[in-house]
């Protein structure tokens, strides 16, 4: 594993954070706790000296398939980038027309790099966990914690906005989701 590559929980290993079925090492479970998609292998090797974890813990955790490094991913072909966004942003019958926003293809471009694809994951995870409520937060968060494209992303949107209309009213959720792209 290279220092700077990112790791992240499997579907096996967020089923494991529930359900304490494989790992009965506490030790492993709280290195499986310090992996969230954001923290490179470097950064989590400094953490689990800090809790005198065992040296080949990550490597144990992906022997099972609780965590796993993103395959660098193919860029999305910008026109399925384009559309969903302009699904959501512009077939809503409920988005008042001076809510819409003005350049889809622009924000587009943007989330088609993978640097960009970290910094769009970071926007939505923050969003999501500075506007809900705990338990919905945690629930759309490992759903976000499994994309690996900007696709994936945009195609959690939809969900993301009606959480954030149920607490706060359409028009703020709209204005939040603008504000992502900024």
């Amino acid at each position: 594993m290279r220092p700077e590559s990112l790791l992240f929980k499997t579907a096996k290993g967020q089923d494991e954070m529930a359900k304490r079925a494989v790992l009965h090492s506490r030790v492993l479970r709280n290195v499986l706790l310090l992996v969230d998609g954001k923290r490179d292998v470097q950064t989590l090797r400094e953490l689990m000296q800090a809790i005198s974890a065992p040296e080949d813990a990550l490597e144990q955790l992906l022997a099972l398939e609780l965590i796993a490094a993103p395959a660098a991913p193919e860029p999305p072909p910008a026109a399925s980038v384009e559309e969903a966004a302009d699904t959501f942003l512009h077939d809503d019958d409920e988005l008042p027309s001076e809510l819409a926003l003005d350049s889809t293809q622009t924000q587009s471009a943007r989330v088609s790099s993978s640097a960009d694809f970290s910094r769009l994951y970071e926007q939505i995870n923050g969003l999501v966990s500075r506007q809900l409520g705990m338990i919905k937060a945690y629930t759309l968060q490992l759903k976000i914690e499994q994309c690996h494209t900007a696709d994936q992303l945009l195609a959690l949107l939809p969900e993301i906005k009606a959480a954030l209309a149920a607490k706060h009213g359409e028009a703020k959720a709209i204005d939040l989701l603008r504000q992502l792209g900024q």
